[in-house]
């Protein structure tokens, strides 16, 4: 029987991805949906709005955004800590790499939380871009059947002011450029470089 074979390559900093004591679940909790949804809800931001001016409407799609991101980025980061988020910040401290994934981490979050039926895409995600396609999307719908102006698309408003918010958190200078949009090319796209 011939002797164990010593590894060639043995690493001298090995990241510990479990702490004892202190489960975590891989995926993003359902209360954290529950939580914010029903403060952030789509349709009742929509009916509020029926009947108001461009301006007012852009404001409350701003406030709403930012409201949002910032109160899901909360609780993703306390009460509905996961072991995703937990190794991307330990892997951001350890190699001082934050985008895309802190980034995307959050505005994907907020997305779920508020519109948890959506359908989204991550379809290229380097340390230098990322591009989001978002396939359904609940508040277009919900305009549209609310019979409100789509023209401009004003809830872009939404996206963007997510989008700042959690680039703000991650200080991460992302550029956003909405390439496509779901009226003329059955979704939305958003790229994002550094």
């Amino acid at each position: 029987m011939s002797p164990a074979r010593k590894p060639i390559w043995e690493p001298k900093h090995r990241m510990t991805l479990e702490e004892p004591g202190k489960p975590l679940p891989y995926d993003a909790d359902r209360g954290l949906v529950a939580d914010v949804s029903v403060k952030y809800d789509v349709r009742a931001l929509v009916e509020r709005l029926l009947g108001k001016d461009e301006a007012s409407i852009k404001d409350a799609f701003e406030d709403f955004g930012q409201g949002l991101t910032q109160l899901t980025m909360e609780l993703a980061d306390t009460k509905y800590t996961d072991r995703i988020g937990e190794m991307i910040e330990k892997v951001f401290r350890q190699t001082g790499i934050s985008f895309p994934h802190r980034f995307q981490r959050y505005i994907e979050l907020a997305i779920l939380a508020s519109r948890p039926l959506d359908k989204w895409t991550v379809t290229k995600a380097t340390t230098r871009e990322l591009l989001l396609q978002v396939i359904t999307c609940a508040v277009h719908q919900a305009m549209q059947e609310a019979g409100m102006s789509l023209e401009g698309l004003p809830c872009q408003a939404i996206c963007f002011a997510s989008f700042r918010v959690a680039a703000n958190k991650t200080g991460d200078p992302v550029k956003i450029e909405h390439t496509k949009t779901l009226p003329k090319d059955n979704l939305c796209e958003f790229v994002f470089s550094v």
